[in-house]
């Protein structure tokens, strides 16, 4: 009988664990397309904590309003802040591009951004198509668009 119930326990977690494997290849749990906006910034004569609380209030709007992005943070980078944007496709950037464009829901507060923050260049990382980079050219900053050759980006 002993012999039946090990068998039984161990076939049993064999299989929970076969399972578990399926529903979740390594593979699947990346993020394929991944696009990564790296800006280069000043402040547009604030203060250190005008720029942080605004930054914040940024961080949280962009969190709420944009479930496909899936970072946006600020960081001090000697008398530049650094802006650094990840999306999960092109798609997702030309969503955030949308609402901060005039009668889009964010803006108001891109306006208010560019009270606070003078943008000196974007670096764009991840493959973009042409319509893409057509979109982002017409803000008429220094912009490079740099291709994937090896990546990996968990979801």
């Amino acid at each position: 009988m002993k012999y039946y119930l090990y068998a039984i326990a161990s076939l049993t977690i064999l299989i929970s664990c076969l399972n578990d494997a399926k529903k979740s290849p390594e593979k699947n749990s990346f993020v394929e397309n991944e696009v990564v906006a790296v800006v280069l910034m000043k402040s547009n004569n604030k203060t250190v904590e005008e720029i942080s609380t605004f930054s914040q209030f940024y961080v949280d709007l962009v969190r709420k309003r944009e479930p496909n992005t899936y970072a946006w943070s600020h960081f001090q980078k000697g008398d530049n802040i650094v802006l650094i944007e990840r999306y999960k496709d092109e798609e997702a950037h030309l969503n955030h591009i949308k609402n901060i464009s005039p009668g889009g829901i964010s803006e108001k507060e891109f306006g208010q951004f560019l009270e606070h923050f003078e943008i000196l260049e974007i670096d764009i990382y991840g493959t973009v198509s042409d319509k893409f980079k057509s979109v982002i050219d017409g803000f008429n900053l220094p912009t490079s668009y740099n291709s994937t050759i090896a990546k990996y980006s968990r979801d």
